[in-house]
């Protein structure tokens, strides 16, 4: 049976409002008691897109037992911080002062008189491997949590992004609707109830009723069933380029490659989308499918290949449909200096299925940052400039590029994704927006340290719907909607 009740939600590390827009897109019965973050930058964000709602700029780990249980939550959901756990980082793992307000919650709820129904947790992959998450799982087992995890990324849901992420959902009352495992699983299950669609993708700008069915055919394949992480390499390989040193013929790459204030642009009917945002400020023409494969084939050795991952389907989306048209982009075109590191960028057209992950480091910083973009559709300017790059490689002499070299480079015209693009690939709604102030660099730091909405909304959609115990062992199916802007 679905849940009805309202449910009483305590968001941590609310950031910027990921799990917000994610519970709204959900389409559950939900009021935010009290978000927390410490972050005042992007405390500001969630103000301005959520006027009203209590939140707490300070430290979690000043929140109470007595506040808790004061406030008679439903549900927990959060995204503690990541660094002690990423590939880069030190990996200070329970050690690291950051993830002393994680183990802090841990406490409270171990003390909790009335436990909250339902926990959500998301963070990078690696937390899977680390004491923390041993720690959350013996929380969650003394309590007497049922818990699913999951690694996913947004390609698996027809969005043209990268972000391999580890989830956790996990269930006090209720049966799943579906069979738990003990792996972390690389799918979602599914689920045959349509009581669970959720009321907003009916209407959703990002949800066209075309294209929440496309995935109905390969998301069964993609997206239907658990798989356990001994056979999911194909997520842990493709998603996250931890090997782009070899994928881009580089000789030097960080192995940090891991996540964007415009007036939104994004329309409710199809073909209002296909004006707005299927179109962008370059000559490119889907129509030109030669002119298309030429193009990729010219610059395959700049980017991150698309068709390399198995996860990358007919259905899923053009990075054109979640880019902005119109716009002066003056203030996002690649300096000189920056395309000096033009060996190491991963370069995407908008035509292309997939980019690699957006940092918080994105916009002021080329190397493992994220993807940019070649607005030149040019196929002599992608081939001279694909060779450049390869002799470049082989013989290690960028120090060496003069005029000719640079003007080869000008020529793809290589810009920086803007803020409002990468919102639209965190799939961030048309109604989110930035408060007048901050500065590019602001906002794509708050961004960076966000996550996917329609990922999360679709964990929440499968975390509160659950079924009578009689059936709980059962696998049943959930329609997973494929997101475009």
């Amino acid at each position: 049976m679905q849940q009805e009740k309202k449910l009483r939600i305590l968001e941590l590390y609310s950031g910027i409002g990921g799990m917000h827009w994610a519970l709204k897109e959900s389409g559950i019965n939900y009021e935010i008691v009290l978000a927390v973050d410490i972050n005042t930058t992007a405390n500001k964000v969630y103000e301005h897109n959520f006027s009203g709602v209590p939140l707490q700029s300070m430290g979690i780990e000043k929140l109470s037992l007595k506040l808790l249980d004061s406030l008679s939550i439903n549900a927990i959901l959060m995204s503690p911080p990541c660094q002690p756990f990423t590939r880069v980082g030190k990996k200070g793992d329970c050690n690291d002062i950051r993830t002393k307000s994680f183990l802090h919650i841990l406490g409270l709820v171990s003390q909790l008189l009335n436990k909250p129904d339902y926990i959500l947790v998301e963070n990078v992959k690696g937390f899977e491997t680390s004491q923390t998450r041993e720690k959350l799982v013996e929380c969650l087992k003394a309590c007497n949590y049922s818990y699913q995890e999951f690694l996913l990324t947004p390609l698996q849901f027809g969005v043209p992004n990268c972000r391999l992420r580890y989830y956790l959902i996990a269930n006090l009352k209720q049966h799943f609707s579906f069979a738990i495992h003990s792996q972390i699983s690389n799918q979602l299950p599914s689920i045959e109830d349509s009581s669970v669609e959720s009321k907003h993708h009916a209407t959703h700008p990002r949800c066209h009723p075309e294209t929440r069915n496309n995935i109905s055919e390969h998301g069964r394949e993609q997206v239907g069933h658990f798989t356990d992480t001994e056979h999911s390499s194909n997520i842990a390989s493709t998603s996250e380029p931890s090997d782009i040193g070899t994928r881009l013929d580089t000789e030097e790459v960080n192995n940090d490659i891991n996540s964007w204030g415009h007036e939104p642009i994004l329309q409710n009917s199809p073909s209002s989308l296909g004006k707005l945002v299927g179109q962008c400020s370059t000559p490119f023409s889907k129509n030109n499918q030669t002119q298309h494969l030429d193009l990729k084939d010219a610059g395959r050795n700049m980017r991150y290949c698309e068709e390399e991952d198995e996860l990358i389907q007919e259905s899923s989306r053009c990075l054109s449909e979640y880019m902005e048209d119109d716009v002066d982009f003056s203030e996002y075109w690649l300096s000189d200096k920056e395309l000096r590191m033009f060996v190491i960028m991963d370069i995407v057209y908008p035509d292309l299925k997939k980019s690699i992950c957006f940092t918080k480091r994105y916009g002021h910083y080329v190397e493992g940052a994220g993807s940019v973009v070649q607005m030149s559709s040019n196929i002599e300017h992608v081939k001279a400039a694909s060779e450049l790059k390869s002799h470049a490689v082989k013989r290690n002499n960028r120090h060496e590029w003069g005029e000719k070299e640079m003007e080869i480079l000008r020529q793809l015209k290589l810009r920086y994704f803007t803020p409002r693009e990468v919102a639209n690939l965190l799939c961030f709604p048309k109604d989110f927006n930035f408060p007048p102030g901050l500065t590019k660099v602001q906002k794509y730091r708050v961004l960076g340290n966000s996550l996917n909405v329609l990922v999360v909304a679709q964990l929440i959609r499968l975390m509160t719907h659950h079924q009578d115990s009689r059936h709980a062992n059962s696998t049943t199916v959930i329609d997973v909607t494929v997101c475009h802007v």
